[in-house]
């Protein structure tokens, strides 16, 4: 375990929990699955036994969250928070932090993991994650993913197709990633999900340092130039034009998928897993939980209500009177009333505060 690191990528927005995540403080950085801890805290406490040094736990955010990361992980050294200049998607900030590592430890093992979903089993997740370390011992030249597999045909989130299984004694089963798909309609959702061979693709990669980082000069040659080039740069302001000057670019299609299926491999996983992605899947994690239709927080009477999320945080009472499958967000200055079908469109609600510049409110 001495070369494993984890890279928490903590940088993105989460607008689809609007109105309680704003671009200042994120859902990464809210208490959503637990009223104690946010889900950057609950991501740092599930990764903490991959690594035999806690200093091997990195954290890759935005300036704006610098100090919101040093607020909520007090133990975490300085130097391990990654500073992206600005969000340029998963390609260049994956890369960013590898070439920092690689810098450390050029035999660094490598996994990446979201800082905002919420896993109830976390022993099956660590289990998984050491499956992908023994393979990249065997096969360093590799590219490792977690798929997850699927408890229903979601029309939100890509798939990993599986193919041919890796023959070992590995502690779960291994297979090649031979394509990925991407979030798929309803039907083919439901195709995907009857067929063993198709998983959740919820961004976990694992892989060696010197390998994806020859993957990246590849494959992306503008991503090593620049990555060349803040090396050489004299001042922090020299480093930040150079970096945000690159395209936003995920990883998936830019690098992975022009990886062959020998290439690249997935171990599957058993996760009782949300990527919190929208106020149902957030209703839906809850009530798996509580077994209960309605889930509440804060001060909330419910009379003749069914299946409803009512999320408060201040001191007023909410009351709802014959509501069935209703979503209700209340912060100090905006309130969230939407069908469960439709919070995955909360994106429409940003859009339209944007034409009307309310800029205050995103």
């Amino acid at each position: 375990m001495k070369n494993h690191y984890i890279v928490i990528m903590a940088g993105g927005s989460g607008t689809r929990l609007w109105p309680l995540s704003r671009k200042d403080n994120p859902k990464q950085f809210q208490k959503l699955t637990s009223e104690e801890h946010t889900l950057l805290q609950e991501t740092y406490d599930r990764v903490s036994p991959l690594v035999e040094n806690l200093d091997h736990i990195y954290v890759a955010t935005t300036q704006s969250y610098e100090n919101i990361v040093k607020e909520q992980l007090p133990n975490l050294p300085v130097e391990n928070i990654i500073l992206e200049p600005c969000g340029r998607d998963t390609a260049p900030a994956i890369a960013f932090a590898t070439r920092i590592i690689h810098r450390k430890d050029p035999d660094a093992i490598i996994t990446t993991t979201p800082s905002d979903h919420a896993i109830k089993n976390p022993g099956s997740y660590i289990c998984t994650v050491q499956t992908a370390f023994d393979v990249l011992a065997d096969h360093p030249e590799k590219f490792g993913l977690i798929g997850i597999t699927p408890t229903e045909p979601s029309t939100e989130l890509g798939y990993i197709q599986m193919g041919k299984e890796l023959k070992s004694d590995y502690k779960k089963r291994v297979f090649e990633a031979v394509a990925f798909k991407e979030k798929p309609d309803a039907k083919t959702a439901k195709k995907y999900v009857s067929n063993w061979s198709y998983l959740w693709n919820a961004a976990y990669f694992v892989f060696k340092a010197e390998t994806f980082l020859a993957m990246v000069q590849k494959f992306t040659p503008h991503i090593h130039d620049a990555l060349v080039q803040i090396d050489a740069a004299k001042d922090t302001k020299s480093m930040q034009d150079i970096f945000c000057k690159l395209p936003k670019e995920p990883i998936d299609t830019v690098i992975l998928e022009k990886l062959s299926a020998q290439d690249r491999f997935v171990v599957p996983a058993e996760l009782e897993w949300s990527d919190v992605g929208n106020w149902r899947t957030l209703h839906d994690f809850h009530r798996c939980e509580n077994s209960t239709k309605n889930v509440t927080r804060g001060k909330v009477v419910g009379i003749n209500s069914q299946n409803c999320f009512v999320f408060g945080h201040h001191s007023k009472t909410i009351a709802t009177l014959g509501l069935n499958d209703i979503v209700v967000i209340d912060t100090d200055d905006a309130i969230l009333i939407a069908h469960r079908d439709y919070a995955h469109e909360v994106k429409k609600v940003i859009e339209q505060l944007k034409d009307q510049e309310m800029e205050d409110l995103l």
